[in-house]
């Protein structure tokens, strides 16, 4: 047994035998060595263990505690490695009348490679699947991590690049640390779904590769992962780096948020980063091994790779496939076809018929007519060779017994190629064969989207009406919408009709407008008729451009009349427009807070003062507004501070508001104030952020952000606002850290702009890693500012890349500013979000 084997038994008592309470008892026996209660009991202290006790550990009369073994195990002479062992038999035998989830093994018995461990270099000698071990730095931090969450449930995540050791560090982390554990490794996100509905004690969930089960159609549900934690499983995962920060990125103010159940899935993660390459301590361990197994000391002695990549045979697949021999021209095409149908969103498995259609764009004309008729197979034969009979460029995924369904590729290549292939253009025929042989309806919306980034609007509208007759949550909100607007941009009129035919309101939506462009008015009354808003509202401007206004009225009131309260809005506005008092008052009495307050309006303009106070007294608050200001321009100052007390007496806000702010304009600070502390003492929360304003003009900041503190922990986001406003102007930077770590937007975007101002480019670009996308634009614009625009731009790449959306869109309009069309035509082939806009732009302005 290897001498770093967690479940070694260096008394040679045979405790992996053991399974019953009976058998345990018996190998204590043995393990006390004939000594006497007397002489255990004085060997144990200063902790007790009593004769009682003893009596029932060693005849099996009953479970002992864990704590109680640890003492009898002191009392032995064992320390803690040699305790372990006996621990671990211990918890098995404790454990074992808990129920065991479906297809769950134990810990200590689950096999590396199934749990996604990478296959290694086999060269002579090496009997052993796997070279020894080597501790990582993280190991400490890791185990800590996993007792702490085996104690009362808990997530850990490891994060790392392909190939680092992820899931070998996590795999001997578990093994020693709960061995006795159920672990559970669910094929799909279903899976897992359906064990958080009935979760078993003692249990670790192993989701290697987390970004498999996120990107399931139905997603891994962040309340799903909370049941979990809180029924006690240990949660653990791997994720790329950049898998993460796509997904904790937010988006800016009004983009759609597709991340956002990742986002709160993640927030539950332990998270321990791990370097793609070996620190010195970890050499210094691996030396000790190097002996022990030939391929450690390969890959200690490889310079240009990491040690678990060298391992992993990661830089030999790269060599062969980026130097295949002319003889194997056919295998490199079929490897590339399949990176990059994965770089733009291909993620399940590449069939023969895609390969068959789109390998050919990757061979010259020579190539392609020299072509042997078995050119696929013999392409696939070379991809799918293991290299140093570890794993393979390709590998085959069975459809069923003796059947394969198509080829996925090597992380660890996969990676590569995103970084190195990242600007080149995907051929024409490939985005075809996509079209045409990929109907996979979980990458669906990932091609579209690239189609639709790379500049493919015509290959991106193919995809998107053929995934319109799959399940609709095959295609998130946001890309539904995108694929209706890019159908409007492109005047796909047929196309928005038959989506419009389906009840697809946003296609309505899209359509009105185009039929409102061309003037087709007839069409346009047809689908008003509907009840569409959008298409009402582009009807009535139609009819007005035309001069049509009793029939844009009738349209506006028919569609009021069914409760629709946008068309009551466009009828009030369109009454006021032409001065129909006497209807906008009925259409006011009919509660329309739009005509209500369209008519207080026109009766203030036209100073019909008494009209005014009739309509203020129904409660009216716009009318309370118009009332207290025509008084006021008319000098009537008390009358008017008095119409305003009365209503704001009735609880009234917005009369409330009013009466400050009049108060305030004539200088009459203290019965603001006065009146503000009345309100503000019922609770009123207009009351509390108005009186902390006038309280911080007057320079009582104190009092002001105490009362901005009270009322922002109440939820309440304009004073959230103005307290980070007013801890801005005041400079004080830590206390704005604290509130832009709790995830307050609007502390972020002060933070990002005074560290700017300060010039602290460090601190913004730490600030940017995480994702700030306020720090990142606050960044490149004071690089660029400095003159550093190459490095303004390295850093808003680096960021994009991550999918930190809004730190594309300034990547792209830099870009723009400088008139750098190619470098901007590199991020539309590369996918870069916003670039085709801004290269229409730049292209329109050239």
């Amino acid at each position: 047994m290897a001498d770093n084997d967690p479940f070694a038994d260096p008394f040679g008592v045979g405790l992996d035998g053991v399974q019953s309470l009976e058998a345990f008892a018996r190998a204590c026996d043995r393990l006390r060595a004939g000594r006497s209660y007397t002489v255990l009991g004085k060997a144990a202290r200063p902790r007790l263990l009593p004769p009682a006790t003893l009596s029932d550990l060693l005849r099996a009369k009953s479970t002992p505690t864990r704590d109680t073994m640890i003492t009898f195990l002191i009392a032995c002479g064992l320390d803690e490695a040699a305790q372990r062992p006996w621990l671990a038999a211990w918890e098995r035998v404790a454990t074992a009348h808990q129920p065991r989830p479906v297809g769950a093994v134990r810990v200590r018995e689950a096999r590396p490679r199934l749990l996604g461990v990478h296959a290694a270099i086999q060269l002579p000698g090496t009997a052993e699947e796997l070279p020894p071990y080597v501790p990582r730095d993280l190991d400490a931090d890791l185990r800590a991590d996993l007792t702490a969450a085996a104690a009362q449930g808990g997530f850990v995540l490891l994060l790392g690049g392909s190939s680092v050791g992820k899931t070998r560090a996590l795999y001997e982390a578990v093994r020693a640390e709960l061995p006795e554990w159920w672990l559970l490794h669910p094929t799909d996100t279903p899976t897992a779904d359906a064990h958080a509905a009935a979760p078993t004690p003692r249990t670790v969930m192993w989701l290697d590769e987390l970004q498999r089960y996120l990107n399931h159609r139905t997603g891994l549900p962040a309340g799903a992962l909370r049941q979990l934690i809180t029924a006690g499983t240990v949660v653990v995962a791997t994720l790329w780096p950049d898998e993460y920060h796509i997904r904790i990125a937010r988006p800016s103010v009004g983009q759609p948020d597709p991340y956002a159940n990742d986002r709160d899935l993640l927030g539950f993660a332990q998270l321990i980063e791990v370097p793609e390459t070996f620190s010195r301590a970890e050499r210094r361990r691996g030396e000790t091994l190097a002996g022990t197994d030939q391929r450690i000391r390969i890959a200690l002695d490889t310079t240009d790779a990491g040690f678990t990549q060298v391992v992993a045979a990661g830089p030999a697949l790269i060599r062969r496939w980026e130097h295949a021999p002319d003889d194997d021209c056919y295998g490199k095409a079929v490897i590339t076809a399949v990176l990059d149908a994965h770089r733009v969103g291909a993620h399940q498995p590449a069939t023969n018929d895609f390969l068959q259609a789109a390998a050919p764009a990757y061979l010259t004309p020579a190539q392609q007519a020299n072509a042997p008729r078995d050119w696929l197979d013999r392409g696939l034969a070379y991809a799918t060779t293991p290299v140093h009979r570890a794993t393979a460029c390709l590998t085959p995924v069975p459809a069923s017994m003796g059947l394969i369904a198509g080829y996925t590729t090597s992380d660890y290549l996969r990676q590569h190629a995103q970084r190195t292939c990242r600007t080149a253009a995907l051929p024409e025929p490939v985005w075809q064969a996509l079209i045409a042989h990929h109907h996979h309806p979980d990458d669906t919306a990932r091609l579209f989207d690239n189609a639709r980034r790379r500049g493919q609007p015509n290959h991106a509208i193919a995809l998107y009406l053929r995934a319109d007759a799959t399940p609709r949550n095959s295609f998130g909100r946001a890309l539904i919408a995108a694929g209706i607007d890019l159908l409007a941009e492109q005047g796909r009129i047929d196309a928005l009709r038959d989506l419009a035919a389906t009840g697809n309101q946003l296609a309505v939506d899209r359509l009105a407008g185009l039929l409102a462009e061309q003037g087709c008015l007839d069409e346009l009354r047809d689908l008003a008729t509907t009840g569409n808003g959008f298409a009402v509202d582009r009807l009535v401007d139609l009819l007005a451009e035309q001069g049509h206004i009793d029939e844009a009225l009738q349209a506006l009131r028919n569609h009021a009349a069914t409760g629709d309260w946008h068309a009551a809005g466009r009828l009030a506005d369109l009454l006021a427009e032409q001065g129909r008092i006497d209807e906008l008052r009925d259409l006011a009495t009919t509660g329309r807070w739009t005509a209500a307050e369209r008519l207080a309006r026109l009766l203030a303009e036209q100073g019909r003062i008494d009209e005014l106070r009739d309509l203020a007294a129904t409660g009216n608050e716009f009318a309370v507004e118009r009332l207290a200001g025509l008084l006021a321009e008319q000098g009537r100052l008390d009358e008017a501070l008095q119409a305003l007390r009365n209503h704001a007496a009735t609880g009234n806000e917005f009369a409330a508001a009013r009466l400050v702010d009049l108060l305030a304009e004539q200088g009459r600070l203290d019965e603001a104030l006065q009146a503000l502390r009345s309100l503000a003492a019922t609770g009123n929360e207009f009351a509390v952020e108005r009186l902390a304003g006038l309280l911080a003009e007057q320079g009582r900041l104190d009092e002001a952000l105490q009362a901005l503190r009270d009322l922002a922990a109440t939820g309440n986001g304009p004073a959230a606002a103005r307290l980070v406003d007013l801890l801005a102007e005041q400079g004080r930077l830590d206390e704005l850290r604290d509130l832009a770590a709790t995830g307050n937007e609007f502390a972020a975007e002060r933070l990002a702009r005074l560290l700017a101002e300060q010039g602290r480019i460090d601190e913004l670009r730490d600030l940017a890693a995480t994702s700030d996308w306020h720090a990142a634009e606050r960044l490149a614009r004071l690089l660029a500012e400095q003159g550093r625009l190459d490095e303004a731009l390295q850093a808003l790449r680096d960021l994009a890349a991550t999918g930190n959306g809004p730190a594309a869109a300034r990547l792209v309009d830099l870009l723009a500013e400088q008139g750098r069309l190619d470098e901007l035509r590199d991020e539309v082939t590369a996918g870069t979000p916003f670039a085709v806009e801004g290269l229409r732009r730049l292209e329109q302005a050239g």
